[in-house]
């Protein structure tokens, strides 16, 4: 008897089915992250004043009150500005104290140039957030003749 065994034949893998899935996973993430990005509003217009679109204060003028600030500088030789004037860093401390006792929504504004060696405007930073806490901001300029 003959042996009926013919040339073994390699199993094929067909792609196309595991594409599709691929595919198909592939859309399902794109359609979740585009509707998780921001919601549009339909049928919304924003108000408009002279032409242009409205800014905040103009809508509502009367919730809107500014807050004094006091200024604090820090000038490239190290020295400390404040309100323009230079003082000693141990009158500063009390000046913030005493600012923040009187406006108690004030803020503290410590500007500093940005060519300053961190350290520096580190040490007075923590200085100021102990006395001024979460109302002590760091506004950093990239170059400022006066600091």
């Amino acid at each position: 008897m003959k042996s009926r065994v013919r040339g073994a034949r390699t199993p094929g893998i067909n792609l196309v089915p595991m594409i599709d899935v691929l595919m198909s996973v592939l859309t399902f993430f794109v359609i979740l992250t585009m509707s998780l990005t921001g919601r549009v509003i339909a049928d919304l217009d924003p108000p408009e004043i002279a032409g242009g679109f409205a800014k905040e204060e103009a809508l509502f003028p009367q919730t809107k009150v500014k807050a004094p600030n006091l200024d604090v500088g820090l000038n490239r030789q190290g020295k400390v500005l404040l309100g323009g004037n230079i003082i000693q860093r141990d009158e500063l401390l009390p000046a913030i104290a005493t600012f923040l006792e009187t406006n108690p929504q004030g803020e503290v504004r410590l500007t500093i140039d940005g060519q300053l060696n961190y350290q520096q405007v580190d040490n007075l930073l923590v200085q100021m957030v102990e006395v001024g806490g979460d109302r002590v901001l760091l506004v950093v300029r990239k170059s400022d003749p006066e600091l």
